[in-house]
C-alpha cells in the first residue's frame, strides 16, 4: 500500500547521522571562500613543490590535506582546480593533463575520513561511520601516494612542471599560515578514531571551528557570506535526502522479496569472484549515474549480497565509494570533469 512506501521513505532521512552531511557540506563551502583551502595549497607547495612534477605534486597533496576535511570529491575539485589549474598550464602542463591530475586527485576526498559517500553507505547499509571512516584511511592515502608516483613519473617523460628549491624556511611560513587550518583534520579524524564523538558531532565541532577561524582569524569571509553558502548546502543537501528517501523503499522492497539472497545463489558463492562481479557493475553504474545516486540506490542492494558470502561491510563501502568515484571523472557524467 501507498502508506508503507510513504513510511519507508519518512524512515529512510529520520536518521540522525544525516545531519552530518550538510555540516560537511557547508565546512566545504566555508573552507574554499574563507582562505583555508587557499593556506593548505600553499603549505602543500612549500612541502612537495621541490619533487619532480611541481604543481602536480602540489596539487595531488593538497587533495589529500582538503579531502580529509571536507569530504566532497565535487567541492575538492572547485576549490583546487581554480586555484592550480592556471598556474599549471604555466608550468607547461597541458589543459587537459592539469585537469586531468586535479580532478583525480580529488577522487582521494571520497575516501580519506570524512567522506559523504560513506557517510550514506553507512546510513543505507546500517554499518558504522566510525568503522567505515577507520578502513578509508590507508587506502586513500596509498591512492594519493600511487598519484604522486604516477605524476613523477608522466613530468619526467613530458618535462613538465617546474621544480622550486626546498627552503626550510618558506615551509616554516606557510606551516604559520596554514597550522590552524590543519587542526580541521586533527578534530574530524582524530576525534571519530579516539571515540571523542559521532561523525555527525565531528562535522558539527568541524564547521564551527572553520567559521571561527575564517571569521575571526582569517578574516576573508563575513557573516553576510554564509547566505549564499546556506543556500547552495541546503540545495545539494535536499537532493541528497530526496535520493535517499526513494532508494530505502527500494531497498525495502528488495529486502522482502529476497533479492540479494537470490541473486547471491544465481551468481557465484566465491568471495573474489564476487567482487569482481560487482566492481565491473559498479564501474558500469558509475558511467551513467552520479555517485551519490548510485550510493544511495545500489548499496542497499549490493550489500547484502557481499555479506552473504562473508565480505565486510566496511571493506565493501570503501571498494564501493572508489570504484563509484571513478565515475566522477568518466564522461558522460563526469561530474569533477565538468567542474574542474
Amino acid at each position: 500500500p501507498l502508506s508503507i512506501l510513504i513510511e519507508q521513505s519518512i524512515r529512510g532521512v529520520n536518521n540522525f547521522p544525516l545531519l552530518a552531511i550538510p555540516f560537511f557540506i557547508l565546512v566545504g563551502e566555508v573552507m574554499s571562500h574563507g582562505g583555508i583551502a587557499r593556506r593548505l595549497m600553499d603549505l602543500a607547495g612549500a612541502l612537495v613543490g621541490f619533487v619532480r612534477g611541481g604543481l602536480g605534486q602540489v596539487a595531488i597533496t593538497g587533495s589529500m590535506f582538503f579531502g580529509g576535511i571536507s569530504g566532497s570529491a565535487v567541492a575538492d575539485t572547485a576549490a583546487t582546480g581554480s586555484m592550480m589549474i592556471p598556474s599549471m598550464k604555466q608550468q607547461g602542463y597541458s589543459a587537459p593533463h592539469a585537469t586531468a591530475i586535479n580532478t583525480v586527485s580529488s577522487v582521494i576526498g571520497i575516501i580519506i575520513p570524512p567522506s559523504i559517500p560513506l557517510i550514506l553507505f553507512g546510513i543505507v547499509t546500517e554499518t558504522s561511520i566510525s568503522r567505515l571512516f577507520i578502513a578509508g584511511i590507508v587506502p586513500g592515502l596509498l591512492i594519493g601516494f600511487a598519484l604522486m608516483t604516477t605524476t613523477f613519473i608522466m613530468a619526467s617523460i613530458e618535462h613538465a612542471g617546474q621544480t622550486r628549491r626546498f627552503e626550510l624556511g618558506r615551509l616554516w611560513q606557510a606551516f604559520k599560515s596554514a597550522w590552524l587550518a590543519l587542526v580541521l583534520p586533527v578534530i574530524v579524524i582524530g576525534g571519530i578514531i579516539g571515540g571523542i564523538f559521532t561523525a555527525t558531532e565531528a562535522a558539527v565541532a568541524a564547521l564551527l571551528y572553520s567559521l571561527f577561524i575564517s571569521l575571526v582569524f582569517y578574516r576573508e569571509i563575513r557573516l553576510r557570506d554564509l547566505w549564499g553558502m546556506l543556500i547552495r548546502t541546503a540545495r545539494l543537501t535536499g537532493m541528497v535526502l530526496l535520493l535517499l528517501a526513494f532508494a530505502t523503499v527500494i531497498a525495502w522492497f528488495l529486502t522482502i522479496n529476497m533479492v540479494p539472497q537470490t541473486l547471491v545463489q544465481a551468481i557465484t558463492q566465491d568471495p573474489f569472484l564476487l567482487l569482481l562481479i560487482v566492481a565491473a557493475l559498479l564501474l558500469l553504474v558509475g558511467f551513467v549515474m552520479d555517485l551519490t545516486p548510485a550510493m544511495v540506490i545500489m548499496a542497499p542492494m549490493l550489500t547484502p549480497i557481499v555479506t552473504t558470502v562473508g565480505i565486510d561491510p566496511a571493506y565493501f563501502g570503501v571498494l564501493m565509494a572508489f570504484v563509484l568515484g571513478i565515475g566522477l571523472l568518466t564522461p558522460p557524467v563526469g561530474t569533477c570533469l565538468y567542474v574542474g
